[in-house]
């Protein structure tokens, strides 16, 4: 396991939700410090607390180990339809326009 591609994945999925290390950490149950270890690939996270990240983070532990993927739109296809499936049905339509109206632009201008 690459710990520093792990250390990153955190940072970059943390930073994302705009939350702080110290916000990850409550979440997580742990200290501040064990999470910046982690993502200077200091420290080793447990399993457990790997899954506690993940899960804080809204990613699957699988984001937080790989440095990259070789199929990255299946990815990508995944998070959107977790990211819509939590909508209410009225933005879950409105989303789901959106995304056909942004796909019929790309076909109709060079996509």
């Amino acid at each position: 396991m690459d710990y520093m591609v792990l250390g990153s994945n955190i940072r970059k999925y943390r930073m994302t939700l705009g939350m702080r290390q110290e916000d990850l950490a409550e979440i997580c149950g742990c200290s501040s410090s064990h999470i910046g270890q982690i993502e200077n690939a200091r420290g080793v996270p447990s399993l457990e607390m790997a899954v506690r990240i993940s899960n804080a983070l809204s990613v699957t532990v699988d984001q937080l180990l790989r440095a990259d993927y070789e199929n990255p739109e299946k990815v990508y296809l995944q998070e959107i339809a977790e990211r819509i499936g939590k909508y209410p049905h009225r933005k879950k339509l409105q989303a789901c326009e959106s995304v056909m109206s942004y796909l019929d632009s790309l076909e109709r201008f060079g996509g």
